[in-house]
């Protein structure tokens, strides 16, 4: 190991814990004779059900490593494709208390972990053992060594079964919404026949040209009917951190170009700031071209979303977990679900909207919450007249005893797609042909510019390379509640990846097909 080398003082296992909204992994074991990773996994509010949404939440579950040779990279550690090679067994109360069950996928990135039988409330603790594919393979390829360093990194998931869904809310406009090749905004189902036949002219779905894709849409692209897991909260700061602290110092520096002269070759170097004092930030300096720096983060930012992301430091995280980014069709899929569409509705289903005011209680914390939460159908963090500085808490809203309107969530269950960050998707229009964008994940390497480089993604930055942003943010569009809506596809300015990434009201989640 070469003595510059800044991550950690020791090269053996190092402690990493994880938490979002309470998802706790312990610090894992390594068999390596075995060739598998043991650790104990818990979270809160979980569900399976098979009435109304007919779903379930989750976990994807990821494995980076770093080799203890050569350049001391870390890397995806490639796992069994095979979901019965992996197990999860409850640590008190026997197999009667095992509630967990494994899905692994089909690129070996990593593996969803989620209830077997339906039940509502949190999950106790469970010992999970995953297993490396038989070749150890890393995506990038290192040098592997029996004491590499492990990291077992997860986000909270929500699953989206396959199935019909409408996608229009049957407003009167011929602009801001989808239609069905009308002036009437008259909602279209996606149904099987349409995904496996594709959707072909914009004029199928939008009336307005700028709003649609200037080629077909082909049975490749992803309309939603098929199922997918979506995060079920933005991106949350810690899991960011990681994500910077496991790249290259030139991919670091990718992250903070759009800053203009910033390099991770300094302490206190930002990645976000804002006036709440909620922000990321270089605590070990890089060497320049060779050695990564360390990012960390406030204690506000243990529980809140990251904000400050531009299309291309989403799609940069998104690849690097396995993950990819989802369309505005998948958006009203999550926010909808199979429902009749109500005209001009939000996510939690109604045209119910109340602007939230002040940090509520326990700022920054996990108990956070705000002193109106349960008293009023769709109460949001959205209007620049109530400035708070910083996001709230990923699901803040809610509680044991809220409602679906009065705690934000979606029809399946996720949570903030209406505002606090703005969601970023593909789509759009303004002559962008996004017509090659497929379910293709990441694989968790980066291009040679420190970006994403999965084959149909956008790379570009706004609605004149093939994404835009949905759902509003915490500030800055309190003059326009209505681009909170599910239906809502305005492309002026508020609907931009503003700035590059320099607007704080801006976050991001990722999706992923399953099967796969």
């Amino acid at each position: 190991m070469k003595k510059y080398f800044l991550f950690f003082l020791l090269m053996f296992f190092v402690v990493q814990i994880t938490k979002a909204n309470n998802l706790t992994i312990s610090t894992p074991s390594y068999n390596d004779g075995n060739k598998t990773l043991t650790f104990t996994i818990a979270w809160e509010n979980s569900w399976k059900i098979t009435g109304g949404p007919n779903n379930y939440d989750g976990v994807w579950l990821f494995i980076k490593r770093q080799a203890c040779s050569n350049t001391n990279a870390w890397a995806t550690a490639l796992l069994s494709t095979t979901s019965s090679d992996h197990t999860a067994a409850a640590v008190t109360g026997g197999a009667a208390a095992k509630l967990l069950t494994v899905d692994a996928v089909t690129d070996g990135m990593g593996v969803f972990i989620r209830r077997q039988y339906n039940g509502i409330g949190n999950i106790p603790s469970h010992t999970v053992t995953l297993q490396l594919n038989s070749s150890l393979t890393t995506s990038p390829a290192i040098t592997a060594t029996s004491s590499d360093n492990f990291k077992i990194l997860g986000i909270e998931m929500v699953y989206v079964p396959q199935g019909e869904f409408y996608i229009g809310d049957g407003r009167q406009t011929n602009t801001n919404n989808f239609s069905n090749g009308n002036n009437s905004g008259t909602p279209l189902k996606i149904t099987a026949a349409l995904q496996t036949s594709g959707i072909g002219a914009s004029t199928v779905y939008t009336s307005s040209p700028s709003l649609g894709c200037p080629n077909y849409l082909p049975a490749s692209f992803p309309l939603g009917y098929n199922g997918f897991w979506c995060m079920k909260y933005e991106i949350g700061t810690p899991i960011f951190v990681d994500f910077l602290n496991t790249i290259s110092y030139n991919e670091q520096a990718a992250r903070l170009s759009k800053w203009g002269a910033r390099y991770p070759n300094s302490t206190g170097v930002y990645f976000t700031y804002t006036s709440n004092n909620f922000w990321i930030r270089t605590d070990v300096a890089g060497v320049y071209n060779t050695v990564p720096a360390v990012f960390n983060y406030n204690s506000y930012g243990t529980w809140a979303p990251v904000s400050y992301l531009s299309w291309t430091d989403l799609t940069a995280f998104l690849d690097w977990s396995g993950l990819r980014p989802m369309n505005e069709f998948e958006f009203e899929k999550a926010c909808r679900g199979p429902l009749n569409p109500i005209p001009n509705e939000y996510p939690w289903g109604s045209t119910a909207l109340r602007q939230a005011s002040g940090y509520g209680n326990n700022s920054g914390t996990n108990s956070m919450r705000h002193g109106e939460v349960g008293l009023y159908d769709g109460l949001a963090l959205y209007s620049w007249n109530d400035y708070n500085g910083a996001p709230y808490r990923s699901g803040s809203f809610a509680n044991s005893t809220t409602t679906r309107a009065q705690s934000g969530a979606t029809y399946y269950g996720i949570m903030e797609m209406a505002g606090n960050l703005a969601e970023q998707v593909v789509g759009g229009g303004s002559g962008y042909d996004f017509s090659n964008f497929t379910t293709a994940n990441g694989d968790g390497i980066l291009g040679a510019d420190g970006n994403a480089n999965t084959t149909g993604w956008p790379s570009g930055i706004g609605i004149n390379t093939g994404n835009y942003i949905r759902g509003g943010d915490y500030q800055g569009l309190g003059t326009y509640p209505q681009i909170l809506q599910v239906s809502d596809r305005q492309l002026y300015g508020g609907h931009a990846t503003w700035s590059n990434g320099q607007q704080n009201g801006v976050g991001g989640r990722g999706v992923r097909s399953f099967p796969n």
